[in-house]
């Protein structure tokens, strides 16, 4: 079992792996994880609502066959179909039509309860490692029962360790005080500054953050230009726009794990070597932030 202070730096989102038009064979995926573990990347991040199931489905097969150590944090409460096996092309395409239809998230102690157990069958585990409210709002659980739900499911055994996966301050700082949140997922960059962040770290709770490469459109003519400037400040060399806005999050102490999606081994390589550039690039943040903007 992987513990909270093992995990490493960067981890795997998975919210593609298993969708319509990005699908990774069995094959593909033990690749992508082979790499991984090989470069010391122990967490995978995914859920329920990531290809309707199938994504917790390809990431169970793929560990069990391969016994690689990685610690998988899933999440619930999103709508999503899941048809049986032989249908599950057309889960994705009942998604859409189910949120079309004005389906709203889920976060109910049975719901919940129901939720991880499925999850962990997909999984293929009798506990999941960590267990996640997904993207709730205040206003989707003020009413409800959720943090009984999750209390019942670390007092089952049914997950070690529970959380959210949310921008809302609120429902982090009510997690925290009702004991159940040990973990949190939130957006983080380089260039914005999250207060769920500073509430975590006043409470030592771990933060994975999500959505660290959103400025990359933003800065990538700027960045450009800047370039030559930037790799000649001392330990930056020849580092990447991608690899910076990684590596810029957890120099500034935004984050304590980084998720990023890929499928590409090459990127996934290219984005796990940003961890080179984090000790040097603290130093120089105050003068690339100048330059950036």
């Amino acid at each position: 079992m992987i513990a909270l202070h093992q995990l490493s730096r960067v981890g795997i989102g998975t919210s593609r792996v298993a969708s319509l038009g990005s699908r990774l064979s069995s094959d593909e995926f033990i690749n992508l994880l082979t790499v991984a573990t090989a470069n010391g990347v122990n967490l995978i991040d995914t859920a329920d609502f990531y290809g309707s199931g199938d994504a917790e489905r390809l990431i169970g097969k793929c560990l069990k066959t391969t016994g690689y150590p990685f610690f998988v944090v899933t999440k619930a409460g999103l709508p999503y179909v899941h048809a049986p096996n032989w249908l599950s092309p057309l889960n994705q395409i009942g998604k859409k039509i189910k949120q079309r239809a004005g389906a709203k998230p889920t976060y109910t102690a049975a719901y919940l309860i129901d939720s991880v157990q499925k999850s962990s069958k997909r999984l293929g585990v009798e506990a999941v490692d960590a267990f996640f409210l997904h993207e709730p709002s205040w206003g989707d659980i003020a009413n409800a029962d959720s943090w009984d739900g999750l209390a019942k499911i670390r007092q089952q055994g049914l997950a070690c360790y529970t959380g959210v996966s949310t921008n809302d301050y609120r429902v982090v700082e009510e997690g925290i005080r009702s004991g159940q949140v040990q973990l949190v997922q939130t957006s983080a960059t380089w260039c914005s500054n999250n207060p769920i962040v500073a509430l975590c770290h006043s409470q030592g709770i771990p933060v994975i953050a999500n959505q660290v490469l959103q400025p990359y459109k933003m800065l990538q003519q700027l960045f450009g230009q800047q370039t030559t400037a930037i790799q000649r400040l001392n330990g930056l060399s020849n580092m990447s726009l991608v690899q910076f806005l990684i590596a810029a999050v957890l120099a500034d102490q935004k984050a304590d794990v980084v998720l990023f999606g890929t499928s590409n081994i090459t990127h996934l390589l290219h984005n796990i070597e940003s961890l080179k550039y984090t000790k040097s690039l603290a130093q120089h943040l105050p003068l690339i932030s100048k330059l950036l903007t």
